[in-house]
């Protein structure tokens, strides 16, 4: 009998398991598409599952501590910056994205200067599909830096993944001052 119960226990662990991680591999960004001015045509990236990206839509990067508190924040100095629009696509899409219309998150990649390093600034994300939706449903672009969520300046680290991706707008003999 007891071989019975560690039988039925041990699949059970298998089963939850399975489910989780098909839960996990479901909460992660398919696509990211570059776009703007500063473009001449969109730039779409297919992620994988071994694709670093979270330096462009992390939660646990945007937030200071003030007074004990911790409080999201947006970077300051970014006005006049030149900057990549980018949209973030969760879930499973069938097909490649061709604008930013139907992205769940949105964000902003202010291009390192001499004087100045990389920045990002993103929406919240909706990355919970309701069945039988393979992807959430899209959300507003921002017009101002008010729009977004929250911010942070990208680190030497940040800017190495970038590359390779392949975020546009990064040459490799860029002089970059990260602070």
């Amino acid at each position: 009998m007891t071989r019975v119960r560690f039988g039925r226990r041990a699949f059970g662990i298998v089963v939850l398991s399975l489910l989780a991680a098909g839960q996990l591999s479901a909460v992660s960004p398919s696509y990211i598409l570059f776009y703007g001015n500063q473009l001449a045509a969109p730039v779409v990236l297919r992620l994988t599952a071994q694709a670093n990206s979270e330096f462009l839509w992390s939660y646990s990067r945007p937030f200071t501590v003030v007074d004990g508190v911790r409080t999201r924040s947006i970077p300051g100095g970014l006005d006049g910056r030149p900057y990549l629009k980018y949209a973030v696509f969760w879930g499973r899409w069938a097909a490649a994205p061709t604008g930013p219309e139907g992205a769940s998150q949105h964000g902003r990649f202010y291009l390192p200067t001499p004087t100045q390093p990389a920045a990002v600034v993103v929406t919240a994300a909706d990355m919970e599909a309701p069945p039988p939706a393979e992807h959430p449903a899209a959300s507003p672009i921002p017009t101002s830096l008010s729009g977004f969520w929250g911010g942070w300046m990208l680190t030497a680290a940040d800017i190495a993944l970038a590359r390779t991706l392949g975020v546009p707008g990064l040459q490799a003999d860029f002089d970059i001052r990260l602070r």
